[in-house]
C-alpha cells in the first residue's frame, strides 16, 4: 500500500473509532509506529485533519475532524461523475479520484 492510500485508510479507521494507538495501528497497517506518527504528523500539517496524539497511559491517537477548506466545493453532479469514473479505474486512478473526492467532494 502507497503511503498514500495508507493515510487514506488511517484517515478512515480513526474516523470511525475516534481513538486507537500507534501500536494497534501499525499492528494492522504492518509498519513501524514511527511510520504511523509520521502519517498522523502528515495528516495534520499539510492536509489539515485536527489529530491529537496523547501520551502515556490511556493516551493514544484521537481523531476530532477535519479543517479543510475547499471540502464541499464539488456539485453532487460533479461528484456522482467523479464516483462512476471510479468503474473503469485501475487501483492507482481509483486512490487518485478518492483523494479527490475527499479534499474537494
Amino acid at each position: 500500500m502507497s503511503a498514500a492510500g495508507r493515510r487514506s485508510e488511517l484517515v478512515r479507521i480513526l474516523r470511525s473509532r475516534k481513538r486507537d494507538t500507534a501500536s494497534n495501528l501499525a499492528r494492522e497497517f504492518g509498519v513501524h509506529e514511527h511510520t504511523i506518527r509520521r502519517d498522523v504528523l502528515t495528516l495534520t500539517v499539510d492536509e489539515g485533519y485536527l489529530i491529537d496524539t496523547i501520551r502515556g497511559n490511556g493516551g493514544g491517537i484521537v481523531f476530532h475532524g477535519h479543517v479543510n477548506p475547499y471540502k464541499g466545493s464539488f456539485s453532487q453532479e460533479q461528484i456522482r461523475v467523479l464516483t462512476e469514473f471510479k468503474n473503469n479505474a485501475d487501483s492507482y486512478q481509483i486512490e487518485v479520484l478518492n483523494g479527490i473526492l475527499e479534499t474537494f467532494g
